[in-house]
């Protein structure tokens, strides 16, 4: 019954009463702006309807427009109740779910701020969780790609032989991409490759490459590692809120859970499964 937006336009001029919005240069909180039925939408309704507005669309919308879209819905809600439509059922029913979550959500945002959570709790997370991670390495790769076995130990004989890396690549990897590039590939983690290459190139020093041909599904390889570093971590600062977030859910649980424990709590829901189960 309520699901279906209505688009509605404003019908009749004498149903109000509009007031000029920038009548004065300041307008107190109590300032009537329009009148709909007897009923004053004040400059208050207005500034926190407009905030409502911001916060959902991030930008501000054309004043003259909101103050419609106030009348629109005192209109709407008007009509609503001179057609009793909130002793609907289904009204009663939406407005006991919503009174509900929102009591929820009162009780979350009561629990949160009278725990607040500090810059030194943030940062203990922090670490606690970089001391956690094995930091991968990355690598600076080259690699000249064959069809075959025997065009990659002529190669590696080449380059034994003071040929260098890059003209090999650009004259004969069949990898057009990096072939361009002087076979370089840039850097990864050796979890971006094929295991065969991730194994070899683990063996490697930087400025080694590799002595025998590797195998991929690709093809043929011959690897050079041009360099090596750690990977870098994220910094405090570009994580906080994350962090928060996630304490923040963890100090709801703990709320929750001890909500728990002050109370008794008795559950068929196994029970009833069960025999819901049992006479299918």
């Amino acid at each position: 019954m309520f699901n279906s937006p209505v688009k509605v336009y404003l019908l009749s001029c004498a149903l109000l009463i509009s007031l000029p919005i920038d009548a004065a240069p300041e307008t107190a909180p109590t300032d009537k702006l329009a009148i709909v039925n007897g009923k004053v939408i004040t400059q208050q309704d207005y500034d926190d309807y407009s905030q409502r507005i911001k916060k959902a669309h991030a930008h501000s919308a054309n004043p003259k427009i909101v103050l419609d879209e106030l009348i629109q819905h005192e209109l709407l809600q008007q009509d609503a109740l001179k057609k009793k439509l909130d002793k609907h059922p289904e009204f009663t029913n939406r407005i006991k779910e919503m009174r509900s979550r929102l009591l929820v959500a009162m009780a979350m945002h009561d629990y949160l701020l009278q725990n607040p959570l500090n810059e030194a709790d943030l940062k203990q997370e922090y670490d606690r969780q970089v001391g956690q991670i094995e930091v991968p390495n990355e690598y600076q790769v080259r690699h000249i790609l064959v069809k075959t076995v025997a065009e990659a130990e002529t190669l590696i004989t080449e380059l034994s032989n003071g040929k260098a890396f890059g003209e090999l690549a650009k004259a004969k990897s069949i990898d057009p991409l990096s072939a361009k590039e002087e076979g370089k590939l840039g850097w990864m983690t050796d979890s971006q490759v094929e295991p065969e290459f991730s194994k070899a190139l683990a063996t490697l020093k930087k400025g080694q490459y590799t002595s025998k041909p590797v195998e991929t599904k690709y093809g043929w390889h011959i690897i050079q590692l041009d360099d090596i570093r750690t990977v870098a971590l994220p910094a405090f600062e570009s994580v906080k809120d994350q962090l928060q977030s996630a304490l923040q859910g963890q100090q709801m649980q703990a709320y929750v859970d001890s909500l728990k424990e002050q109370v008794g709590i008795l559950s068929n829901l196994m029970t009833f499964g069960l025999s819901h189960y049992l006479h299918l």
